[in-house]
């Protein structure tokens, strides 16, 4: 199970590190260590114990040992009630780099870390030195008192080292509260003090990564039953482009796809058609209307409809009640045996016969069609020049109404070529900086989809 870069895993690191440095202290950094001397009448202290021993262990276990016992027992520990289920910020880590802040973003339960209250019972056992008793606990207080804040470096198996912190605090306890806890502990009561140590966290599940990034967003809306027409009506045209990005690889394919709703077709691409009531007598054919107004019976580009189910018997369909498909023949040329021209067109269902009829319009684009089967996906289609000069070839391409593209710069006249419908050339002009670009071709001012890339060096 993967563990969240936060808290700790065992409450006796917490401890562990508590005792080890309170030993340091007493054993060679408190001032009751230093020996003095006293003038006059007054009282001389009595040498601190030679050794004192410190340890986590409940006080009734260590009445046996010989030498001063000083130990620090968790006996208690509770959920901080103020951060409970809520996000939580180290207040010591703002400005401070090598604190880690805690998170900020609210997670659900059990992805958030257990806040806890640890209470710890501080005492000392010497027999019948009770001057090294009170000695040990003197120098334990003080050690407290000077670390109201403890910071520490926890690891963490699979992340690492994880900056912690804590604070440590005296808490007021009365007499006859601790009677009760040494009741419990059933050895005879000794000096002790309480500490809390607190926010202590206990380290959750990571939570689980974020879902992938959106590929495919569909929306659809129906508030009310739209009133088709019954002898049919269109709504629209969608093509679908799917190319390979600049990074892809045949190890590591990148195919990306776009959805062009009004379509944008291409020589030799198919496209849809959508509606409702499609498949009557009265919409039986379909009909283009160029620029000019003029009506063309286009009936021949439609195709079959690709089967619902890969299994027999589904006999291909030309066209349903919601969708026609279409496919614009190779080349560009007289309506309707050819493509139209790269544009801006309508089309329309309907039929001549038995009597005329005719759906709404719908519009949809023709673009020049660009040539990249040379590269086969998945490898991304890099163009490479030849002696300088980029040669895209396909159908469509118009002289003195193309334009050629690299990212966002417009290529100057002086720069490209069309040799002819199927083929035009360019050349890098001297202003463009060094890198990768993508080749667009807009024809009539309509945008043929993504195809080459190119990289300058």
């Amino acid at each position: 199970m993967a563990i969240a870069p936060i808290g700790v895993l065992d409450l006796s690191v917490v401890t562990n590190t508590l005792i080890s440095r309170l030993n340091t202290y007493v054993s060679t950094t408190s001032p009751l260590l230093q020996t003095f001397d006293t003038d006059n009448d007054e009282p001389v202290a009595t040498p601190p114990p030679p050794s004192i021993t410190c340890s986590g262990a409940m006080p009734d276990a260590v009445r046996k040992e010989a030498g001063c016992q000083l130990t620090f027992s968790l006996f208690h520990v509770t959920e901080d009630k103020f951060q409970r289920n809520s996000a939580l910020l180290n207040p010591w880590a703002q400005g401070n780099p090598t604190i880690t802040p805690r998170p900020q973003t609210l997670q659900p339960v059990p992805y958030q870390p257990l806040c806890l209250n640890l209470y710890y019972l501080l005492t000392a056992f010497a027999d019948t030195q009770y001057q090294q008793e009170q000695q040990a606990m003197s120098m334990a207080m003080q050690f407290f008192y000077q670390t109201p804040i403890v910071r520490i470096s926890v690891t963490l198996p699979g992340i690492g080292s994880v900056p912690e912190e804590f604070t440590l605090t005296m808490e007021i306890e009365t007499s006859d509260e601790l009677a009760r806890l040494w009741q419990a502990i059933t050895v005879p009561m000794r000096l002790s003090v309480v500490y809390k140590v607190s926010v202590v966290l206990l380290t959750p599940p990571a939570a689980p990564p974020p879902a992938p990034p959106v590929k495919t967003l569909s929306l659809f809306s129906e508030p009310a039953t739209f009133p088709y027409a019954a002898s049919g009506q269109v709504i629209g045209t969608t093509r679908t482009v799917t190319f390979a990005s600049l990074t892809s690889t045949a190890a590591n394919p990148s195919i990306l796809s776009v959805d062009y709703s009004p379509a944008v077709a291409q020589p030799s691409q198919q496209f849809a058609l959508q509606g409702s009531n499609l498949n009557l007598p009265t919409s039986n054919q379909v009909y283009l209307i160029t620029p000019d107004g003029v009506e063309h019976n286009v009936s021949n580009w439609m195709v079959p409809e690709p089967p619902a189910l890969p299994i027999p018997p589904n006999p291909p369909s030309f066209q349903t009640a919601s969708r026609i498909t279409l496919q614009l023949p190779q080349t560009v040329g007289a309506l309707p045996a050819n493509a139209p021209p790269p544009g801006v067109y309508q089309l329309r269902a309907g039929c001549d016969s038995p009597s005329p009829y005719r759906t709404n319009s719908t519009p949809f684009s023709v673009a020049a069609w660009i040539a990249t089967s040379s590269v086969p996906l998945p490898n991304p289609p890099i163009l490479a020049p030849v002696a300088g000069t980029y040669t895209i070839t396909g159908e469509g391409f118009v002289a003195g109404a193309t334009e050629v593209l690299l990212d966002t710069i417009l290529l100057p006249a002086a720069n490209f070529n069309v040799v002819s419908a199927a083929e035009l050339t360019f050349t890098r002009p001297a202003t463009v900086a060094n890198g990768p670009y993508t080749v667009r071709i807009r024809v009539n001012g309509v945008e043929s989809p993504p195809a080459w890339w190119v990289k300058l060096t």
